[in-house]
């Protein structure tokens, strides 16, 4: 191929690990195969990289999707239920989402559904898999299943291939000419160009922060609310019950944990959404705070962000929960009443945990 005439795409997948080894690493032949189509329908070539490990991005690899994304950077979460249990796989998925969103180029996402797909519902309790259905994701059970080299499978690379390129010229037409698309080597004092654009950010800033405040208050009150209930029947069975017993206890425990378990959930998905927000303005405003012409503007900058952060009240308060989760883990298996009352808690302590592992990166990164 000449190499004057070819040119090169960036293609991110995002998925479990786990996964590959089910499908016998059929995640690779689909990228594989993926690359010969995009080859063959439009005679450029495409990179995939697999994690952020890969794509040389380090420590702040959440500061550059913007660059990414403008540069039309597809991103391909390849999805089972299991890619939700992974917290990397979701962090890659709300910062990429969050950043397109911002940006207007959500279809720079391309989700592919490999097994699941019926979980796959605007109402699920764990927004990402919302997400994903907002998303319009692909669904290729079917081709997976039939496997590598079938009909189904090349019809459904063919298909998604004609996706992907259709998205990239989108992005490509979407950018005015002689408009920088983030390069970080740029000429400093063009990151000023937007004026406007910088004093929206930090107008959006100041209107996150004091909402993060008060949603780290209410996930204080609903944890410790949860925590009382699960200490106060933490106890109540006890070795020697009957089956019989044990499920009529366990149902009087479920109906305590449903309220208490279902705040949990409401208050930590919102505080993790509202965190995610402000994780994408603060990755676009980062470069401008080193390039702002004093220091005292950009300690300033620098408190302000820092302001939002650390609520250490909060991390200590959820690094129980875990183990508090863990102690009930031989009651559930047992009841089923449990069980549903337990997984809204589940899901809410997690998205606290993603949120907290977001923050702390903040002091990190300015």
């Amino acid at each position: 191929m000449d190499a004057g005439i070819s040119q090169i795409n960036r293609l991110f997948v995002s998925y479990a690990h786990a996964d590959n080894k089910l499908f016998d690493d059929a995640v690779k032949y689909f990228t594989e195969d993926l690359k010969g189509f995009y080859a063959a329908k439009t005679g450029n070539h495409l990179s995939v990289f697999f994690d952020r490990e890969s794509i040389n991005w380090g420590g702040g690899w959440r500061s550059q999707i913007d660059g990414e994304l403008r540069n039309a950077t597809i991103f391909m979460p390849i999805i089972t239920m299991q890619y939700f249990n992974r917290p990397a796989c979701r962090d890659e998925l709300n910062a990429f989402n969050e950043s397109a969103k911002r940006l207007g180029n959500q279809y720079l996402i391309l989700p592919v559904v490999i097994a699941g797909a019926s979980s796959i519902r605007a109402d699920h309790p764990i927004p990402e898999v919302a997400t994903i259905e907002a998303l319009q994701y692909r669904n290729l059970e079917d081709s997976f299943l039939a496997g590598r080299g079938s009909s189904e499978w090349r019809r459904a690379l063919s298909s998604l291939t004609d996706e992907l390129i259709s998205a990239i010229s989108r992005a490509e037409l979407a950018v005015p000419e002689g408009t920088s698309t983030g390069d970080s080597n740029a000429d400093s004092g063009d990151a000023f160009d937007d004026d406007s654009d910088f004093l929206t950010n930090m107008a959006e800033l100041g209107e996150l922060i004091p909402a993060l405040e008060q949603e780290v208050a209410q996930v204080l009150g609903d944890l410790t609310s949860w925590t009382e209930v699960v200490k106060e029947n933490s106890t109540r069975i006890k070795p020697g019950l009957t089956p019989q017993q044990v499920q009529a206890i366990s149902m009087g425990i479920a109906e305590q944990f449903k309220k208490p378990s279902d705040r949990l959930h409401d208050s930590g998905v919102k505080f993790a959404a509202t965190v995610e927000k402000a994780d994408a303005v603060m990755s676009s405003v980062r470069q401008q705070i080193s390039l702002l012409p004093s220091d005292e503007e950009r300690e300033s900058l620098r408190r302000l962000i820092r302001g939002s952060q650390d609520p250490a009240d909060l991390v200590e308060a959820a690094s129980g929960m875990g183990e508090l989760l863990q102690s009930m883990v031989s009651v559930e298996v047992m009841s089923a009443p449990l069980r549903k009352a337990l997984k809204p808690a589940r899901i809410g302590i997690s998205k606290i945990q993603d949120a907290i592992r977001v923050v702390d990166r903040w002091g990190k990164e300015i």
